[in-house]
């Protein structure tokens, strides 16, 4: 039978079961190998009331805590949310990370600005 994926869509090399997750997205219960996973950081408060804390605080140089959330979301929701999006079947056999392909040409390209023409004033 002809396969879509090389890993059928999971990542439970090895292993018989894995535990379910709850997907924030609608809440049905993908596989934690098969859901898509997503760190998010973020501040606590929006960044107009930020301005505002820090005016009024008195400590100086105070840093609000971050809010750390790891999403779970089943593949429906992930592609509804455009976290993912399908790719050609020639496109699919590329396994490298896109996020840091472009983050190496991100930090590879702050490098070079300083080699510019203004370098040199």
């Amino acid at each position: 039978m002809t396969v879509k994926r090389r890993n059928h869509g999971r990542n439970r090399h090895g292993r018989n079961h894995t535990r379910l997750v709850v997907c924030d997205g609608c809440g049905c219960k993908p596989a934690k190998d098969k859901a898509i996973k997503r760190f998010t950081v973020r501040n606590i408060v929006d960044k107009s009331s930020l301005r505002d804390l820090n005016e009024a605080c008195i400590i100086d140089e105070y840093e609000l805590p971050k809010f750390y959330i790891k999403l779970h979301y089943c593949v429906s929701c992930a592609v509804h949310r455009k976290t993912v999006r399908p790719r050609a079947k020639t496109m699919r056999t590329i396994r490298t990370n896109p996020r840091q392909s472009m983050m190496d040409k991100y930090r590879s390209g702050g490098d070079k600005s300083r080699s510019g023409p203004s370098a040199g004033k």
